[in-house]
Protein backbone atom coordinates (compact mmCIF):
# COMPACT_ATOMS: atom_id res chain seq x y z
CA UNK A 1 0.00 0.00 0.00
CA UNK A 2 1.46 3.07 -0.76
CA UNK A 3 2.91 5.64 1.90
CA UNK A 4 0.94 8.50 2.95
CA UNK A 5 2.66 11.69 3.32
CA UNK A 6 -0.65 12.81 5.08
CA UNK A 7 -0.77 10.46 7.83
CA UNK A 8 2.67 8.86 8.37
CA UNK A 9 3.01 9.55 12.28
CA UNK A 10 1.42 7.19 14.57
CA UNK A 11 1.21 7.01 18.57
CA UNK A 12 -0.40 4.02 20.39
CA UNK A 13 -1.61 5.02 23.93
CA UNK A 14 -0.75 1.77 25.72
CA UNK A 15 2.08 -0.44 26.05
CA UNK A 16 0.60 -3.47 27.16
CA UNK A 17 -2.71 -5.23 26.33
CA UNK A 18 -3.26 -4.96 22.75
CA UNK A 19 -0.72 -1.57 22.79
CA UNK A 20 1.82 -4.03 22.52
CA UNK A 21 0.38 -6.45 20.16
CA UNK A 22 -0.24 -3.00 17.85
CA UNK A 23 3.02 -1.26 18.24
CA UNK A 24 4.79 -4.31 17.03
CA UNK A 25 3.18 -4.67 14.12
CA UNK A 26 3.17 -1.00 13.07
CA UNK A 27 6.56 -0.73 13.77
CA UNK A 28 6.80 -3.91 11.59
CA UNK A 29 4.68 -2.64 8.77
CA UNK A 30 7.51 -0.47 8.16
CA UNK A 31 4.65 2.08 6.57
CA UNK A 32 4.39 4.44 8.92
CA UNK A 33 7.56 7.38 9.39
CA UNK A 34 7.45 7.42 13.30
CA UNK A 35 5.80 5.16 15.47
CA UNK A 36 5.25 6.25 18.95
CA UNK A 37 4.08 4.56 22.33
CA UNK A 38 2.71 7.22 25.05
CA UNK A 39 2.63 5.06 28.54
CA UNK A 40 2.11 6.07 32.09
CA UNK A 41 6.10 6.72 33.94
CA UNK A 42 7.08 3.75 36.00
CA UNK A 43 9.70 3.89 38.87
CA UNK A 44 8.90 1.45 41.03
CA UNK A 45 10.50 -2.09 41.35
CA UNK A 46 6.69 -3.96 41.26
CA UNK A 47 6.95 -7.13 38.79
CA UNK A 48 5.18 -6.03 36.48
CA UNK A 49 6.59 -2.83 36.42
CA UNK A 50 9.63 -4.15 35.82
CA UNK A 51 8.03 -6.37 32.86
CA UNK A 52 7.00 -2.83 31.95
CA UNK A 53 10.08 -1.16 31.19
CA UNK A 54 11.79 -4.66 29.54
CA UNK A 55 8.57 -4.20 27.00
CA UNK A 56 9.58 -0.31 27.04
CA UNK A 57 12.86 -1.45 25.31
CA UNK A 58 12.00 -4.05 23.60
CA UNK A 59 9.74 -1.58 21.30
CA UNK A 60 12.29 1.15 21.33
CA UNK A 61 15.02 -1.39 19.58
CA UNK A 62 12.20 -1.65 17.33
CA UNK A 63 12.43 2.20 16.30
CA UNK A 64 9.05 2.58 19.06
CA UNK A 65 9.99 6.25 20.40
CA UNK A 66 8.98 6.16 23.77
CA UNK A 67 7.16 9.26 25.38
CA UNK A 68 5.93 8.66 29.24
CA UNK A 69 3.00 10.76 31.14
CA UNK A 70 2.97 11.02 34.91
CA UNK A 71 -0.90 12.77 34.81
CA UNK A 72 -3.49 12.52 32.10
CA UNK A 73 -4.43 16.50 31.55
CA UNK A 74 -5.50 18.17 28.67
CA UNK A 75 -1.77 19.57 28.48
CA UNK A 76 0.00 16.57 29.15
CA UNK A 77 -1.50 14.66 25.98
CA UNK A 78 -1.03 17.67 23.91
CA UNK A 79 2.52 17.46 24.43
CA UNK A 80 2.72 13.64 23.89
CA UNK A 81 1.24 14.17 20.88
CA UNK A 82 2.55 16.66 19.00
CA UNK A 83 3.72 16.07 15.44
CA UNK A 84 1.33 13.06 15.51
CA UNK A 85 -1.40 12.39 12.72
CA UNK A 86 -3.09 9.77 14.20
CA UNK A 87 -3.94 8.25 17.87
CA UNK A 88 -4.42 4.98 18.53
CA UNK A 89 -5.72 4.54 21.87
CA UNK A 90 -5.14 1.00 23.89
CA UNK A 91 -6.08 1.76 27.39
CA UNK A 92 -8.24 -0.70 29.31
CA UNK A 93 -11.10 -0.30 30.93
CA UNK A 94 -9.80 1.61 34.06
CA UNK A 95 -7.92 3.94 32.23
CA UNK A 96 -11.35 4.81 29.07
CA UNK A 97 -11.99 7.95 30.85
CA UNK A 98 -8.73 9.13 30.31
CA UNK A 99 -9.38 9.33 27.04
CA UNK A 100 -12.10 12.50 27.45
CA UNK A 101 -8.63 14.44 28.51
CA UNK A 102 -6.69 12.33 25.17
CA UNK A 103 -9.46 13.54 22.72
CA UNK A 104 -8.98 17.05 24.09
CA UNK A 105 -5.28 17.41 24.25
CA UNK A 106 -4.78 15.72 20.88
CA UNK A 107 -7.41 18.46 18.89
CA UNK A 108 -4.90 21.00 20.65
CA UNK A 109 -1.83 19.26 18.95
CA UNK A 110 -2.93 19.36 15.88
CA UNK A 111 -3.84 15.20 15.42
CA UNK A 112 -5.87 14.28 12.11
CA UNK A 113 -7.39 11.27 13.36
CA UNK A 114 -8.75 9.05 16.66
CA UNK A 115 -9.26 5.93 17.17
CA UNK A 116 -10.62 5.41 20.58
CA UNK A 117 -9.85 1.79 22.81
CA UNK A 118 -12.91 -0.65 21.69
CA UNK A 119 -12.39 -3.64 19.62
CA UNK A 120 -14.85 -5.92 21.82
CA UNK A 121 -18.40 -5.40 22.27
CA UNK A 122 -20.59 -2.37 22.04
CA UNK A 123 -22.36 -1.20 25.89
CA UNK A 124 -25.86 -2.41 24.41
CA UNK A 125 -27.85 -2.24 27.64
CA UNK A 126 -28.89 -5.48 29.31
CA UNK A 127 -32.56 -6.53 29.85
CA UNK A 128 -31.96 -9.23 31.90
CA UNK A 129 -29.89 -7.50 34.60
CA UNK A 130 -30.71 -4.38 36.62
CA UNK A 131 -27.15 -2.80 36.42
CA UNK A 132 -24.98 -0.67 34.00
CA UNK A 133 -22.74 -2.50 31.93
CA UNK A 134 -19.12 -1.95 32.99
CA UNK A 135 -17.99 -0.54 29.12
CA UNK A 136 -20.91 2.25 29.38
CA UNK A 137 -17.96 4.55 30.34
CA UNK A 138 -16.86 3.92 26.40
CA UNK A 139 -20.43 5.51 25.63
CA UNK A 140 -19.32 8.62 27.64
CA UNK A 141 -16.16 8.87 25.29
CA UNK A 142 -17.63 7.84 22.15
CA UNK A 143 -20.33 10.81 22.64
CA UNK A 144 -17.36 13.17 23.57
CA UNK A 145 -15.75 12.14 20.37
CA UNK A 146 -18.33 12.92 18.72
CA UNK A 147 -19.14 15.70 19.98
CA UNK A 148 -15.37 17.56 19.71
CA UNK A 149 -15.22 15.99 16.34
CA UNK A 150 -18.23 18.22 15.34
CA UNK A 151 -16.45 21.21 16.02
CA UNK A 152 -13.20 20.34 15.04
CA UNK A 153 -12.95 18.61 12.38
CA UNK A 154 -11.20 15.46 14.16
CA UNK A 155 -11.81 12.15 12.70
CA UNK A 156 -12.92 9.30 14.38
CA UNK A 157 -13.25 5.65 14.10
CA UNK A 158 -14.94 2.89 16.36
CA UNK A 159 -14.14 -0.41 15.94
CA UNK A 160 -15.93 -3.26 17.32
CA UNK A 161 -14.56 -6.89 16.60
CA UNK A 162 -16.07 -8.90 19.69
CA UNK A 163 -14.45 -11.09 22.08
CA UNK A 164 -10.41 -12.15 21.92
CA UNK A 165 -10.83 -15.45 23.65
CA UNK A 166 -6.82 -15.63 23.67
CA UNK A 167 -6.86 -12.28 25.13
CA UNK A 168 -9.56 -12.36 27.66
CA UNK A 169 -9.25 -15.43 30.33
CA UNK A 170 -11.28 -18.05 29.02
CA UNK A 171 -12.58 -18.33 32.62
CA UNK A 172 -14.15 -15.52 32.16
CA UNK A 173 -16.59 -16.89 29.90
CA UNK A 174 -16.74 -20.28 32.35
CA UNK A 175 -14.12 -21.99 29.75
CA UNK A 176 -11.27 -24.01 32.25
CA UNK A 177 -9.15 -25.23 29.62
CA UNK A 178 -6.85 -27.10 31.20
CA UNK A 179 -9.49 -28.93 33.81
CA UNK A 180 -11.76 -29.77 30.77
CA UNK A 181 -14.66 -28.01 31.98
CA UNK A 182 -17.41 -25.17 31.60
CA UNK A 183 -19.91 -23.45 32.88
CA UNK A 184 -23.13 -23.36 30.61
CA UNK A 185 -26.13 -20.66 31.62
CA UNK A 186 -29.39 -21.51 29.83
CA UNK A 187 -29.06 -23.56 26.68
CA UNK A 188 -25.68 -22.11 24.75
CA UNK A 189 -27.15 -21.16 21.58
CA UNK A 190 -26.82 -17.72 21.36
CA UNK A 191 -24.59 -16.60 18.79
CA UNK A 192 -21.40 -14.12 20.15
CA UNK A 193 -18.84 -12.57 18.07
CA UNK A 194 -15.36 -13.66 18.57
CA UNK A 195 -11.97 -12.51 16.58
CA UNK A 196 -8.39 -13.47 17.84
CA UNK A 197 -5.71 -10.95 19.24
CA UNK A 198 -3.81 -11.56 16.05
CA UNK A 199 -6.90 -10.62 14.11
CA UNK A 200 -7.67 -7.53 15.42
CA UNK A 201 -4.20 -6.57 15.63
CA UNK A 202 -3.94 -7.09 11.63
CA UNK A 203 -7.42 -5.81 11.13
CA UNK A 204 -6.25 -2.23 12.94
CA UNK A 205 -3.15 -2.26 10.75
CA UNK A 206 -4.50 -2.26 8.15
CA UNK A 207 -7.65 0.08 8.90
CA UNK A 208 -4.38 2.92 9.51
CA UNK A 209 -3.15 2.40 6.49
CA UNK A 210 -6.41 3.62 4.63
CA UNK A 211 -7.57 7.13 6.42
CA UNK A 212 -9.76 8.52 3.54
CA UNK A 213 -11.67 5.44 3.26
CA UNK A 214 -11.57 4.19 6.94
CA UNK A 215 -12.50 7.76 8.95
CA UNK A 216 -15.37 8.44 10.37
CA UNK A 217 -17.32 5.89 10.70
CA UNK A 218 -18.30 2.38 12.63
CA UNK A 219 -16.58 -0.45 11.32
CA UNK A 220 -17.43 -3.92 12.76
CA UNK A 221 -15.86 -6.82 11.69
CA UNK A 222 -16.21 -10.59 13.13
CA UNK A 223 -13.51 -13.12 13.13
CA UNK A 224 -16.39 -15.78 13.61
CA UNK A 225 -19.83 -16.43 15.05
CA UNK A 226 -20.41 -18.95 17.49
CA UNK A 227 -22.83 -20.57 20.16
CA UNK A 228 -21.23 -20.95 24.09
CA UNK A 229 -22.56 -24.58 23.01
CA UNK A 230 -19.85 -25.10 20.59
CA UNK A 231 -17.09 -23.58 22.32
CA UNK A 232 -17.99 -25.90 25.15
CA UNK A 233 -17.81 -28.91 23.40
CA UNK A 234 -14.30 -28.32 22.12
CA UNK A 235 -13.28 -27.65 25.82
CA UNK A 236 -15.06 -30.58 27.28
CA UNK A 237 -15.28 -32.85 24.70
CA UNK A 238 -19.04 -33.19 24.60
CA UNK A 239 -21.87 -31.17 24.94
CA UNK A 240 -23.05 -32.80 28.02
CA UNK A 241 -20.71 -34.47 31.25
CA UNK A 242 -19.43 -34.61 33.78
CA UNK A 243 -16.81 -31.42 33.22
CA UNK A 244 -20.31 -29.23 32.42
CA UNK A 245 -22.09 -27.21 35.15
CA UNK A 246 -25.26 -26.24 33.67
CA UNK A 247 -27.82 -23.14 34.94
CA UNK A 248 -30.73 -21.90 34.58
CA UNK A 249 -30.52 -18.18 33.42
CA UNK A 250 -33.02 -17.37 36.88
CA UNK A 251 -30.43 -19.42 39.00
CA UNK A 252 -27.80 -17.61 37.73
CA UNK A 253 -28.79 -14.31 37.83
CA UNK A 254 -29.89 -15.15 41.48
CA UNK A 255 -25.62 -16.77 41.98
CA UNK A 256 -24.59 -13.45 40.38
CA UNK A 257 -26.03 -11.68 43.32
CA UNK A 258 -24.82 -13.28 45.92
CA UNK A 259 -21.55 -13.77 45.22
CA UNK A 260 -21.53 -10.03 43.69
CA UNK A 261 -22.48 -9.02 47.08
CA UNK A 262 -20.01 -10.84 48.94
CA UNK A 263 -17.64 -9.07 46.13
CA UNK A 264 -16.28 -12.81 44.90
CA UNK A 265 -14.73 -13.11 41.78
CA UNK A 266 -16.68 -16.13 40.70
CA UNK A 267 -19.39 -13.90 39.82
CA UNK A 268 -17.73 -12.71 36.58
CA UNK A 269 -18.02 -15.80 34.66
CA UNK A 270 -21.79 -16.09 35.35
CA UNK A 271 -22.49 -11.91 34.85
CA UNK A 272 -19.99 -12.65 31.34
CA UNK A 273 -22.34 -16.07 30.68
CA UNK A 274 -25.75 -13.97 31.30
CA UNK A 275 -24.60 -11.37 28.75
CA UNK A 276 -23.65 -14.16 26.21
CA UNK A 277 -27.13 -16.00 26.51
CA UNK A 278 -28.91 -12.64 26.82
CA UNK A 279 -27.19 -12.09 22.99
CA UNK A 280 -24.73 -9.19 24.21
CA UNK A 281 -21.77 -10.63 22.81
CA UNK A 282 -22.64 -10.05 18.97
CA UNK A 283 -21.53 -6.79 17.64
CA UNK A 284 -24.36 -6.84 15.53
CA UNK A 285 -27.19 -7.66 18.07
CA UNK A 286 -29.70 -5.45 15.85
CA UNK A 287 -28.38 -6.92 12.33
CA UNK A 288 -25.92 -3.94 11.41
CA UNK A 289 -23.85 -4.57 9.14
CA UNK A 290 -20.71 -6.32 9.34
CA UNK A 291 -17.60 -4.84 7.28
CA UNK A 292 -15.91 -8.34 6.23
CA UNK A 293 -16.21 -7.26 2.68
CA UNK A 294 -13.79 -4.44 3.27
CA UNK A 295 -10.85 -6.83 4.47
CA UNK A 296 -10.83 -9.63 1.98
CA UNK A 297 -7.30 -10.44 2.70
CA UNK A 298 -7.48 -11.25 6.12
CA UNK A 299 -8.58 -14.37 6.70
CA UNK A 300 -9.57 -15.00 10.29
CA UNK A 301 -8.90 -17.43 12.29
CA UNK A 302 -12.32 -19.55 13.87
CA UNK A 303 -13.03 -18.91 17.27
CA UNK A 304 -13.43 -23.25 18.08
CA UNK A 305 -9.60 -22.94 15.97
CA UNK A 306 -8.30 -20.51 18.57
CA UNK A 307 -9.63 -23.10 21.14
CA UNK A 308 -7.89 -25.94 19.89
CA UNK A 309 -4.61 -24.04 19.92
CA UNK A 310 -4.49 -22.49 23.41
CA UNK A 311 -5.74 -25.89 24.54
CA UNK A 312 -2.75 -27.67 23.06
CA UNK A 313 -0.58 -24.73 24.47
CA UNK A 314 -1.94 -25.44 27.95
CA UNK A 315 -1.68 -29.06 27.68
CA UNK A 316 1.83 -29.13 26.84
CA UNK A 317 2.51 -26.42 29.52
CA UNK A 318 1.25 -29.02 31.91
CA UNK A 319 3.44 -31.64 30.36
CA UNK A 320 6.37 -29.28 30.62
CA UNK A 321 5.66 -28.30 34.53
CA UNK A 322 5.48 -32.14 35.72
CA UNK A 323 8.92 -33.24 33.60
CA UNK A 324 10.27 -30.19 35.60
CA UNK A 325 9.03 -31.61 38.96
CA UNK A 326 10.33 -34.87 37.99
CA UNK A 327 13.72 -33.69 36.77
CA UNK A 328 13.96 -31.20 40.31
CA UNK A 329 13.08 -34.91 42.25
CA UNK A 330 15.95 -36.26 40.58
Amino acid sequence: MPFNADYSRIAVVGSRGYGCHFLRALAGSKHFETVRVVTRSTASNRKEDKEKRMQCQKLKDMGVQIVEYADTTVKTFEETFKDIDIVVSAVGVAGVMDQIPMIDGAVLAGVKWFIPSEYGVADYQSVWLPFASPLATKGLVRDHLAAVAKSSGLAHTIIYTGMAIDYLDPTAIGLQLAEHKATLVGRGGTPATFTSIHDVVRLVVEIVKRPEEMQNRTIRYAGSTAKMRDLIKVVTGCSFGTGLKCMHPDDAKQELNNLALAHDSKAVPIYTCLLIEEGLGQIDRFKEPLDNELFPELKPEPVCQTLERMMAKTQTTKVSAIANFFHKAR
